[in-house]
């Protein structure tokens, strides 16, 4: 093998490399602006999850223009700005967020959260001021690894119909 052979060989080895980490970050772009931006929330909301950040608030609901629904069809409505009742039968407080869970189940089923950035708004300690109540929560119901979810990002947007 000679030298120029070799710095040939070294030249297409760098370009497959750069050619490599160009199709990577085009396909990581990608995914980011048109499959994760597909939002169906025509109300943008303040939703940092895993240092991804997106827009400002949701509005309040005008009576009369959500549907209420049961935490259990949830799932049914991805997308739907709802209000979905329920009871809060488990909750955790990571510091990150707070998970106001309908079901003890909670990587399977309905679960409101409230993020760091939103606790001053809340009561102190929403995971043992919600828990055992019935709640209606409203905000659109978004899909996060594989179950249905509202953000909660001011109290009005959580209503409690009974103290449990």
């Amino acid at each position: 093998m000679t030298i120029e052979s070799n710095a040939d060989s070294k030249r297409f080895l760098n370009r497959l490399g750069a050619s490599t980490a160009a199709v990577v970050l085009v396909m990581y772009l990608a995914k980011i602006w048109f499959v994760d931006s597909q939002d169906p929330n025509p109300h943008p909301s303040p939703i940092i999850r895993e240092g991804v950040s997106t827009q400002a608030s949701q509005p309040e609901l005008e009576p009369g223009k959500a549907a209420v629904i049961s935490w259990r069809d949830a799932a049914k409505h991805y997308g739907e700005y709802a209000m979905v009742e329920g009871t809060i039968v488990a909750t955790h407080n990571s510091g990150k967020a707070c998970f106001l869970n309908f079901h003890p189940n909670y990587k399977r089923y309905f679960t409101a959260v409230i993020f760091a950035s939103a606790f001053s708004r809340f009561p102190r300690n929403p995971e043992n001021y919600y828990y055992g109540k019935t709640v209606r929560v409203s905000g659109s119901i978004k899909e996060y690894k594989g179950k249905p979810e509202i953000i909660l990002n001011d109290p009005s947007q959580i209503e409690i119909l009974n103290d449990g």
